[in-house]
């Protein structure tokens, strides 16, 4: 058998038998001698030998094809993860033009990727953040350490954008990988932790203020009443005392707003229809002005579990705001509507169902420069005058929000109005069904303890409680009120019920003093009073053994309606605010 003969034996492929011809040939013209002299074992080690070989190649060639498929595997899972990463890459020459991009970093410049390759970055970051970036690219080269820096990139058709990129050299010099990552959540959690912060400084102060505060303006507004139920006034006098209760009560909403401002002014949630309080609360603080109000409220409007009186303040405080940029009138948008905000949503709230208010205006607007600080505590635009403020407004707005925990988030450009958007938990239950009003009985009349470190006001409280037909004690502190009530005791003459102010400056207060009487009168009734509602007694008063709270400032109304609830065995909290 000749060569020829055992190639096409071995190797029927008629390309392959002519390859092997041909091969032979040549071998054959160099050395004529091949294959003259085979024996027929040579002859059949050498097909032995060639088909080995032949068997050797084609595991060789099945090594290769899955080397190229696991190659072509990973390429595709690179290409994947570069793609679809949550944050931007690029390549970089030293000029700054784009060489390569992914998805994300086309997303984030607002460009399709395909205009992206040989563009300039520097074409889309802000005149006054270029220089910061040309000094990072010139760093990045020079230096061939890790660089970073924040800019804000201009986007066709969208809003500006905060990113941080960050960029490090490559390819033997030629060029640097950069990642950009969207810093507009960031930067907003970092700005409300920083309102945050300055509200905790300021809480404290704010707090002390409307403690004192409220002590003044409960004696003012008992000593009006009394002065109306003894003098007998006539209706000139009468209309100066009205007059000087209502600005004692819209005060009060003043003290209410610092007490929110400090911590104590956690919010007291009960299941809440929207609907109803946007509309008061907007027609309230419209009353008297020439704007015009559109309302769009659903009737399909989820629930919230929300204290009605903070969320109706932050309304009126928008509100207001919106009628004071249209001194003129104008339109005011007030709508609502169920919403679900995902993972990576904005604002940075949990991932769930809220629903959105939106208090849309017409007015001058608000520059983008003061955007910012719009919720920094004492920060204000108004002019000293007819409408100064405190600057105290849009803080406390965005304090009771997050207290809530929703968020507020504010759209504004100067001429074309502004946009308050705010973002409350949807609630799970229903509101709960108004419990009846029990049927009236006369109020029954009772001994009452009432202590207080400050004399005018429990002389105030006294006076008011006397002239509605109860027998008054008074107290200045925790360790007097134990002793006086130990000793009507003895003597068979106990009180019905005991008045106790939560602090005493450089004393013993309410929860001291109600602890010592527990173990002496395990009936004792006792009602805890406060101006300053930072402390879980006055939230949760009936864990502690009190029956019920005052909240200062005190009208002779709720004064009194606190103790007919309670000689009448009806619930005293119904008297809270």
């Amino acid at each position: 058998m000749n060569l020829t003969a055992m190639n096409e034996t071995t190797n029927p492929s008629a390309a392959g038998v002519e390859q092997r011809r041909r091969a032979e040939q040549r071998l054959r013209e160099r050395h004529p001698s091949t294959g003259a002299n085979l024996t027929g074992i040579e002859t059949q080690r050498l097909v032995h030998e060639l088909q080995v070989h032949q068997v050797e190649l084609e595991m060789q060639n099945e090594e290769l094809q899955q080397a190229r498929d696991t190659v072509e595997a990973a390429m595709e899972k690179y290409s994947d993860l570069y793609d679809f990463a949550p944050v931007g890459y690029l390549t970089l020459d030293r000029e700054g033009t784009i060489q390569e991009a992914n998805l994300a970093a086309a997303g984030l410049l607002g460009i399709d990727r395909s205009r992206l390759i040989k563009r300039r970055l520097g074409f889309s970051v802000t005149p006054a953040d270029l220089p910061v970036f040309n000094a990072l690219l010139r760093k990045v080269f020079d230096g061939q350490a890790k660089e970073f820096c924040e800019v804000t990139l201009l986007r066709e058709e969208l809003p500006p954008v905060e990113v941080r990129v960050e960029a490090v050299l490559a390819g033997a010099g030629r060029e640097c990988r950069a990642v950009l990552q969207d810093m507009t959540d960031h930067n907003r959690i970092e700005t409300d932790r920083l309102i945050l912060n300055k509200l905790e400084s300021t809480g404290i102060l704010a707090g002390g203020i409307a403690h004192d505060f409220n002590n003044l303006l409960t004696v003012i507004l008992l000593d009006l009443e009394l002065a109306r139920t003894i003098g007998r006034p006539g209706q000139e006098l009468e209309r100066l005392l009205e007059e000087a209760k209502d600005t004692v009560l819209k005060a009060r909403s003043l003290t209410q707003q610092l007490i929110t401002f400090s911590d104590g002014g956690a919010p007291i949630r009960k299941p809440m229809r929207l609907a109803g309080a946007l509309e008061e609360a907007t027609r309230a603080a419209l009353r008297g002005s020439r704007v015009e109000c559109q309302f769009s409220l659903p009737g399909h409007l989820s629930d919230v579990e929300a204290d009605e009186g903070q969320i109706g303040q932050v309304i009126r405080n928008l509100v207001l705001n919106a009628r004071e940029a249209m001194p003129e009138g104008g339109k005011l948008i007030v709508s609502a509507e169920n919403t679900v905000l995902g993972a990576h949503k904005s604002p940075p709230l949990p991932p769930g169902p809220y629903v959105r208010v939106n208090i849309i205006d017409q007015g001058r607007g608000i520059p983008q420069e003061v955007l910012p600080k719009i919720f920094d505590p004492y920060f204000s635009t108004k002019e000293m005058g007819a409408q100064k403020g405190m600057g105290l407004g849009l803080t406390i707005c965005h304090t009771v929000i997050q207290k809530h925990g929703g968020a507020i988030t504010v759209e504004s450009t100067v001429g074309g109005g502004t946009a308050f958007h705010i973002y409350l938990p949807a609630g799970r239950d229903a509101p709960a069904t108004p419990e009846p009003t029990p049927a009236a009985v006369p109020p029954r009349r009772g001994r009452i303890l009432v202590m207080d470190d400050e004399e005018v006001v429990r002389k105030v409280i006294g006076v008011s409680l006397e002239l509605a037909g109860h027998e008054v004690e008074l107290a200045a502190g925790g360790q007097q009120a134990v002793e006086a009530y130990k000793k009507a005791l003895s003597l068979g003459r106990p009180f019905d019920a005991v008045l106790l102010d939560l602090t005493v400056r450089g004393g013993d207060g309410g929860y001291w003093a109600l602890q010592r009487l527990l173990p002496v009168d395990p009936k004792v009734k006792a009602i805890l009073m406060s101006g300053y509602t930072n402390d879980p007694l006055m939230l949760e008063p009936k864990q502690h053994g009190f029956k019920g709270v005052l909240t200062k400032p005190i009208d002779s109304k709720r004064l009194l309606a606190v103790f007919d609830n309670l000689f009448g065995d009806r619930d005293p909290l119904m008297t809270r605010s």
